[in-house]
């Protein structure tokens, strides 16, 4: 699998380098970022002692100090949020609903005071409007609501 990963990411790098500055930057640092994990959990498995306790990236255990049902409702809800966030994109499009997402999720989820959920939502807002809209001049498709609107 490590193998797999390492030349899939590999081959994106590769291929964005070709590509302009701003159109290959975020393949590039993530592509580069898997295929560094990749090839390191490649070179600890190739040279693990025999006898020697099984590692890998890959092992993943669940909690079982929480109850199914408790377990159950959290995943929901988390589920519930993630399609919240994508409801809110497809309505009100990323510029506005990124930052509402943050107040909702901080204000609700989160029970945050008013002013951290403000202070955090402007700093994402900054965040968001400075990478990708002035840094990286990314189009930003509108919602359907600004698009009815004419906005």
């Amino acid at each position: 699998m490590s193998t797999c990963m390492a030349a899939v990411s590999a081959g994106v790098v590769l291929t964005a380098l070709k590509w302009p500055f701003k159109t290959a930057l975020f393949p590039v640092i993530i592509g580069g970022s898997v295929f560094a994990l990749s090839f390191a959990e490649l070179v600890l498995s190739l040279f693990e002692k025999e006898g020697a306790k099984k590692h890998s990236a890959m092992d993943f255990k669940l909690s079982e100090d929480v109850e199914k049902g408790v377990a159950t409702r959290r995943t929901l809800l988390t589920f519930g949020w993630i399609v919240g966030f994508f409801v809110l994109i497809m309505l009100l499009g990323f510029v506005i609903a990124v930052p509402l997402f943050v107040l909702l999720y901080l204000r609700i989820q989160g029970k945050e005071k008013w002013p951290l959920s403000l202070i955090l939502t402007g700093a994402s807002f900054v965040f968001f409007w400075g990478l990708f809209i002035w840094l990286l001049d990314t189009p930003m498709p509108m919602g359907w609501i600004p698009r009815l609107l004419d906005l």
